[in-house]
């Protein structure tokens, strides 16, 4: 059977060698005396089937020469797309269309459609013609845009010009509506929220509402990671916690680099879109702080466990870096709320905010106590899920007979506080979660006699051992301005930590500065 197949395929691949499609044997050829079959042919009409169909070729003169081989003709070319282009990606040529379709519908469907478009949409596309422009800036697409976006803000005051009437919507002039969404909506409009600001916390010396400001205005904060090549990491915020006058922000998922590869850290104030709107736009950026993390002596390490390791650097951003390998595993932020919103809010993407000089307090008095007495000190001991201790001392006086090396001496009276649970700092990174023991963030307050912040600091500080028996320790925090140092015991009956006493100098240099009069030299008496 198969030595039958192969026959049969070899005469027709000869059948088709010899005869023309639709035609019969070429005369003008020379004859071919040999056959396949090695026997001549007869002349006659004699059916051939090709390609499914019967093809009769006629022989005027009976011949014994056997037909003459006609020539090969080219096959067409096939249909395939070219050998760079993918079969996925290949499509046939359409012709193109000058046709406009957009100007065949009507005006009412192309006003539907663009009333699902966010206002930064709706402002691009004004752009596109000149009827794209006209219907993009309907008045009634705009008002219901306006509407929304005011009715979002529930701790805005509702405006009187909104109502149920939209009568009188277009009788306005052509784009009022959008530039007043642009001048309510468009930036940050300090005049609201500079009123809530002087709503103050009488316990803490902070703004009461700093949490429902920052939320109202759609703040998050990024931040950016400037490489040693030139390459730059944005991260956006994972976590907050809002603490009594600080608010702690977290970033610890994504593809973080090494620290060493890591050339600056800077600290942004985003202004989230608004609701509904594309992500993937330009917003508004206030730089908070810069950090210059290439140069080692700005690193301090302050603690570690199994798994990172705990590195400090300025303006309260802690970074925690994975043992072995130093890459990032999480960085921490701890903001005090002293000009927190103006610092989000107010500041260009290069250049942060700086507030207005205040005129000194006692300009020109002649009583030495002044700016020494009446001092308000308000500490708080946190960490990004909890609080651990709180604690506001009044009144605080400052000791002028114990200046020494360019501080002045406060210490508030002693009494016993109790430290709510350990002291520890947890972080969560990569699906891992981890605690560091004795290590916690730390949000001091201390206001002048006016009640005015005059010395704010946050930051992550480490419980140290005082002595060798495991019962005393000490918290140690230190800057230029000023130093800290508080005091615990741990009560192993109680299984708990109390504070006991809590020390404060503040550096000769920012008393005079403060105050507007020379306290006492830098260098001592």
């Amino acid at each position: 059977m198969a030595a039958g197949r192969g026959q049969f395929f070899l005469s027709l691949m000869q059948g088709l060698q010899q005869v023309r499609p639709g035609g019969c044997a070429d005369p003008g050829k020379k004859p071919d005396l040999t056959h396949p079959a090695g026997a001549r042919v007869k002349t006659s009409l004699t059916p051939l089937h090709l390609s499914g169909r019967a093809v009769m070729c006629e022989n005027p003169k009976p011949s014994l020469l056997p037909r003459p081989r006609p020539p090969l003709l080219p096959l067409p070319p096939p249909s395939l797309p070219p050998p760079s282009t993918s079969l996925c990606a290949y499509t046939p040529s359409v012709p193109y269309s000058h046709e406009n379709y957009i100007d065949r519908l009507p005006p009412e469907i192309v006003l539907k459609i663009l009333s699902y478009l966010d206002a930064d949409s709706l402002f691009c596309i004004s752009f596109v013609n000149r009827q794209l422009h006209k219907l993009a800036n309907d008045n009634a697409i705009w008002y219901e845009l306006y509407v929304n976006e005011i009715a979002n803000k529930k701790w805005r005051p509702r405006l009187a010009i909104l109502s149920d009437d939209t009568s009188s919507v277009q009788d306005v002039p052509p784009g009022f509506w959008k530039r007043l969404i642009f001048r309510e909506l468009g930036c940050p409009k300090d005049t609201i929220w500079r009123k809530e600001l002087g709503h103050i916390n009488p316990y803490t010396g902070m703004p009461a509402q700093v949490k429902q400001i920052l939320g109202g205005q759609r703040v998050n904060w990024e931040i950016t990671l400037s490489l040693r090549g030139g390459q730059e990491l944005v991260f956006k915020q994972d976590h907050t916690f809002f603490s009594d006058s600080s608010v702690t922000v977290c970033w610890n998922s994504g593809l973080w680099p090494r620290v060493r590869q890591v050339s600056t850290l800077q600290l942004h104030g985003v202004i989230r879109p608004f609701k509904g709107a594309a992500t993937n736009k330009p917003q508004w950026r206030s730089l908070i702080s810069k950090t210059v993390v290439s140069r080692q002596e700005k690193w301090k390490f302050l603690a570690t466990d199994k798994l990172v390791k705990l590195l400090h650097f300025d303006e309260g951003i802690t970074v925690g870096v994975w043992r072995g390998t130093w890459i990032i595993a999480f960085v921490m932020a701890n903001l005090h709320f002293h000009k927190l919103v103006e610092r989000s809010l107010l500041g260009s993407p290069s250049c942060p905010y700086r507030p207005s000089e205040v005129s000194p307090l006692y300009h020109g008095v002649s009583d030495p106590d002044c700016g020494l007495r009446g001092y308000t000190v308000f500490i708080v001991l946190h960490n990004s899920v909890r609080r651990i201790m709180r604690r506001r001392y009044f009144p605080v006086l400052g000791l002028t007979d114990n200046i020494g090396k360019g501080f002045v001496h406060f210490r508030p009276k002693y009494e016993h506080t109790p430290v709510l649970g350990r002291i520890s700092f947890p972080w969560t990174a990569e699906g891992l979660q981890g605690e560091i023991k004795n290590c916690c963030m730390m949000t001091l307050t201390m206001l002048d006699e006016d009640q005015r912040p005059f010395w704010c600091v946050s930051s992550t500080v480490i419980l140290l051992l005082s002595n060798s028996n495991h019962e005393q320790f000490v918290l140690p925090y230190s800057d230029v301005e000023g130093r800290v140092r508080m005091n615990f015991v741990w009560m192993p009956d109680m299984q708990q930590y109390f504070l006991i006493g809590l020390q404060i100098r503040v550096s000769v240099e920012k008393l005079n500065k403060h105050f507007g009069k020379e306290f006492f030299s830098p260098l001592g008496h």
